[in-house]
């Protein structure tokens, strides 16, 4: 199965998981526990921070096409009558 992924999409997809290693490094540089680890909360918040505020300044296309005109079955209006002005054809 193929899925289209649009490449602006994938580009900001690629810079908030780049945040998110950066953020997880830092976490672990700054760690006073020994063996240092880094706070994967913090990390998974500024990853998900940066791909919401991306997505917002640049857009992500949509990929779905016009969308269908909606279809009732219940008839809303009334049927148009016959006009009693037209003159008869049988005069």
């Amino acid at each position: 199965m193929i899925v289209p992924i649009d490449a602006d999409a994938g580009l900001i997809f690629l810079v908030s998981a780049a945040v998110d290693y950066a953020v997880h490094r830092h976490t672990k540089a700054a760690s006073t526990t020994t063996p240092p680890t880094g706070d994967l909360g913090v990390a998974f918040t500024a990853g998900s921070i940066t791909l919401v505020a991306l997505a917002f300044l640049f857009g992500v296309p949509s990929l779905a096409t016009d969308p269908a005109p909606a279809t009732t079955s219940a008839q809303t209006a009334p049927p148009a009558a016959a006009n009693p002005t037209a003159p008869s054809e049988a005069s």
